[in-house]
């Protein structure tokens, strides 16, 4: 089972943030969504899990792109990678095309 937000008042009003995993609450009333997504994200690693299949382009995305974690072997994608491969391919699409966007400044 993968890790998942609760929310306290609803999607529309959400003013309490829950993690779950196992159905078992990991950290009690976070305040903001930003806490709650590190607290949710820390426990695929923590746990050992594979990336929940509708979200893994995303959390691969935010792992190798925004957090910098890239392993030298092995994905949370859960699926076997191609041979030679180690990161989601649609990932690397999208790094490429989003990387002609990037503003990089000249020294």
């Amino acid at each position: 089972m993968s890790p998942c937000f609760v929310t306290g008042n609803g999607v529309n009003q959400c003013s309490r943030y829950y993690v779950s995993v196992e159905r078992q609450l990991l950290k009690p009333e976070l305040n903001s969504s930003l806490p709650a997504f590190q607290v949710l994200f820390g426990a695929y690693f923590v746990f050992n899990l594979e990336y929940n299949s509708a979200l893994a382009a995303t959390l691969e995305y935010v792992q190798r792109d925004l957090l910098l974690i890239n392993p030298e072997s092995g994905s949370k994608t859960g699926k076997g990678p191609k041979k030679g491969v180690n990161v989601c391919p649609r990932v690397i699409t999208f790094l490429k095309r989003f990387s002609a966007f990037l503003f990089v400044p000249q020294i």
